[in-house]
């Protein structure tokens, strides 16, 4: 006797695993990206002040075309800079490409706060050896020296100078991934036509394009680099409403009003002040929207030139031996020249242990945060990878481009309330504003478990009857826990060194080392900013080398991933 089991109300089934296996990184997106960006909807439309603001002013113009024209020559500088290190990790062999690998994005990850200040140490060390030179040979009444007047344009142009050095390493990534995608055929063919370098351009307009556009995104978000001479621009425009209810202006300088004067976390007209700082970004926003557009368009001309199969270059095709030697001397440049210049401007003897006894405690601050929005991430990550909820990486990215101030003001003011005294003015709410900046990173590697390389594994597991969290549990996490590890170890050591966000919500339990940076790095030279910004830069650099080498694991294993057996 034959018998029918249908299958039906099997498959119909709803799967409720699958359903907690996403819930944490949905849970996560809404809490520190989804609310942020609804109250500030909510502060554009219930206030008609700051829709007022829509309309530029002589100022807000002259505002965001001052801050537009800085950062996009910082992005102009650093993409250059990038170039010669591109074509090394893109077309370089050896030990050299791969210690560029480890060395670019560990150097990105230093404090663009202590960065800045290393080399306002270098140009002080430089414009002493010029004074003494001159005085030496030429005399006092010929005495040559910098012209180091706070926001004049030498002042100005270190500035520039600082951000792009500090975010070179951006544009030589993404076109140094652009390069290992390139077919190779082209290529080859066109050294034949002696046109290789004409044809490379013409392949790489996309990237150098879209790192034009996220290095300006990301130096438009940094005050701590302006805010110290004096120069307005919209990320210190927006620290001062905040902080003040003031705009800046000839009669209200950046550097004549206390910003750092406490208070703003509870005072009755934090709801105006807080409105205000929207309506002082708005215009601002709308061109990182637009730069944000411009990026992804120069990311997919990269996807329209990639080869089927990519894979070994050519030994024609290698990076030129004075490519890997115009590297090395940025590296030594951008990374050497600002860290000596803060060893050599100590009054007293480099010692750690001293540095640790002395700023240990808010250090100690600052990597428990980090941690702590490391393993929000960590948990985000396996369990977008697990489940993918459409929208995440969305919210992420716009959480992220609103920048670190506006996120902070946001959760300040929906924490700001009655029944919230717990996580506001405590660790909670710094948390949440790293996880919400730079939990986009974390996501992104949920996400790269989804690409068409894992649809075979997940498929496969389908047909045997597994859902989704059998499925991650048994094969996706296995497979991908460096790279998932790797995201969330990124958010931990970007919050060590996150400026915005982090001044604003000073005062906060614990405390961390940041909010007293900024009130140090107003002094020309002074031991304990020197000494902490040190002891801040060797402390980042374990989670960001230990997210490189995770990196390097994850791409190590989808490579045998992918063999075929013979």
């Amino acid at each position: 006797m034959l018998t029918y089991t249908s299958t039906h109300s099997r498959r119909s089934r709803f799967d409720w695993a699958g359903v907690f296996t996403a819930f944490p990184a949905a849970l996560v997106a809404f809490l520190c990206c989804v609310m942020p960006l609804l109250w500030m909807l909510g502060a554009m439309l219930l206030n008609p002040e700051v829709r007022s603001e829509l309309k530029l002013t002589d100022f807000r113009l002259q505002l965001l075309e001052r801050t537009l024209g800085y950062n996009g020559l910082a992005a102009i500088i650093a993409t250059v800079m990038g170039l010669p290190a591109a074509f090394v990790l893109g077309r370089g062999r050896g030990w050299l490409a791969r210690l560029l690998w480890v060395l670019l994005p560990a150097a990105l990850l230093m404090p663009s706060l202590s960065y800045a200040y290393g080399w306002s140490q270098f140009v002080r060390i430089t414009n002493s050896f010029i004074r003494e030179f001159s005085n030496a040979h030429f005399g006092q009444q010929h005495e040559w020296r910098l012209p180091l007047m706070p926001g004049g344009w030498f002042d100005t142009f270190r500035c520039i100078w600082s951000l792009a050095a500090w975010l070179w390493a951006v544009p030589a990534g993404l076109i140094g991934l652009a390069l290992r995608r390139m077919d190779t055929n082209i290529q080859q063919q066109a050294i034949l036509d002696g046109v290789l370098y004409r044809i490379t351009f013409r392949q790489l307009l996309g990237p150098i394009i879209a790192s034009l556009a996220v290095v300006t995104v990301l130096a438009t978000q940094e005050f701590a680099v302006y805010e110290p001479t004096g120069i307005s621009v919209v990320a210190t425009e927006v620290r001062m409403v905040f902080d003040t209810g003031a705009m800046s202006s000839p009669d209200n300088s950046i550097t004549a009003t206390g910003l750092m004067g406490g208070g703003k976390m509870s005072s009755p007209d934090q709801p105006g002040r807080a409105a205000a700082s929207v309506a002082a970004t708005l215009p601002l926003l709308v061109c990182t929207t637009a730069l944000a557009i411009l990026a992804v368009w120069g990311a997919g001309r990269t996807s329209a030139i990639d080869s089927l199969t990519v894979g070994p270059w050519p030994k024609a095709l290698d990076a030129p031996w004075w490519m890997m030697a115009i590297t090395c001397l940025l590296v030594a440049l951008n990374v050497g020249t600002p860290t000596l210049a803060l060893v050599e401007s100590l009054h007293i003897p480099f010692s750690i242990p001293r540095m640790w006894d002395e700023f240990g405690p808010k250090v100690q601050g600052s990597i428990f945060i980090a941690c702590l929005a490391t393993m929000v991430c960590l948990i985000s990550a396996f369990s977008s990878a697990g489940r993918w909820t459409p929208g995440l990486m969305v919210v992420g990215s716009a959480s992220f481009l609103i920048g670190g101030q506006l996120l902070a003001i946001a959760l300040i003011r929906i924490c700001n309330r009655r029944g919230l005294e717990w996580a506001y003015g405590a660790f909670p709410l710094p948390v949440m504003a790293y996880v919400g900046r730079f939990g986009w990173l974390a996501l992104a590697g949920g996400r790269s478990t989804w690409a068409q390389s894992w649809k075979e594994l997940r498929d496969m597991a389908s047909i045997d009857g597994a859902g989704a969290f059998r499925t991650a549990f048994s094969v996706v996490w296995p497979l991908s826990w460096p790279t998932l590890a790797a995201g969330a170890l990124l958010v931990g050591a970007l919050s060590l060194t996150e400026v915005p966000a982090t001044v604003l919500l000073s005062p906060a339990q614990p405390q961390v080392l940041t909010p007293q940076l900024m009130t140090w790095v107003h002094m020309a030279r002074f031991d304990s900013m020197i000494e902490a910004s040190l002891l801040m830069m060797m402390t980042v650099l374990f989670p960001a080398l230990a997210a490189v080498l995770l990196t390097g694991i994850g791409l190590r294993m989808s490579a045998i991933r992918g063999k075929k057996p013979a």
